[in-house]
């Protein structure tokens, strides 16, 4: 597995974990502070503490799972990007929602790999659950 595989894996398990928690502070601290996450059917959300008060509207109190699956994934100096799945799933294991994203990572100068543009289409949105 090549490093910048590994390194975005782990970080999307930890999100999984934190989502489960309820834990907002932890499931943002993979993005920069300039990030955007562009959500189906609204404008985009700018910047890790917006983004954060957005996952807290999201997440609730935890328990529910989050999957996230990184199939293509490509690195070009301080950028890369990856394409994949996700669902989420209540504690009894309905199907809550997924979808399909595209991340844009960006490289920082300490070395680590953050999530710099976040975007994803429902494939089963909320409401049609």
């Amino acid at each position: 597995m090549s490093p910048i595989r590994e390194h975005i894996e782990q970080a999307y398990r930890a999100m999984e974990q934190a989502f489960f928690r309820g834990d907002a502070d932890a499931l943002t601290s993979i993005y920069t502070d300039d990030a955007e996450w562009l959500v189906p059917g609204a404008p985009a959300i700018k910047g890790r503490d917006a983004i954060n008060q957005a996952w807290k509207g999201v997440i609730g109190p935890g328990g529910n799972t989050l999957r996230v699956d990184v199939g293509e994934l490509q690195e070009a100096g301080d950028w890369a990007y990856d394409v994949g799945g996700f669902r989420t799933t209540a504690p009894d294991g309905t199907l809550l929602n997924s979808g399909k994203y595209i991340v844009i990572w960006r490289r920082l100068p300490n070395a680590t790999w953050k999530t710099h543009r976040d975007i994803f289409h429902w494939d089963v949105a909320p409401a049609q659950v």
